[in-house]
């Protein structure tokens, strides 16, 4: 192969690469969600890390992070607090408060991040928990 075929498919699998779901190759490995005590005052924060929202809770005292992104096919998932459940509006996945699948045809449950608390702020980390 020659150096301008390698380096225009190397160009293209790069290109290809970055728009793969949760692959990573530009992906910040962590982002600083907010203070503790400012997380504190709501039920939950919903944000984006890495251009996909996610939300920051507490469970039985623990912090966690939801991937909002539906295991089926990738949609984006909402999470309703009057019935503490998420859904899908692609393909009616339902999700409980804590992630578990309740009904439809996710394979899975939500995808929960790794974080990190750091001088009283919180952190989330681009690692599945």
């Amino acid at each position: 192969m020659d150096r301008k075929t390698f380096l225009k498919l190397s160009a293209t699998t790069v290109a290809g690469a970055s728009m793969l779901p949760g692959c990573g190759l530009f992906d910040e490995p962590e982002m600083l969600i907010d203070s503790v005590e400012q997380l504190e005052q709501s039920a939950f924060t919903i944000t984006k890390f890495n251009r996909k929202k996610i939300m920051v809770t507490k469970l039985d005292g623990e912090w966690v992070i939801f991937s909002l992104i539906c295991r089926h096919k990738k949609c984006t998932v909402a999470y309703e607090a009057e019935i503490e459940e998420f859904a899908c509006p692609c393909h009616e996945g339902r999700y409980d408060k804590l992630g578990r699948v309740l009904d439809g045809p996710p394979p899975g449950p939500l995808r929960r991040f790794k974080w990190e608390i750091r001088a009283g702020k919180l952190w989330v980390l681009n690692e599945f928990a």
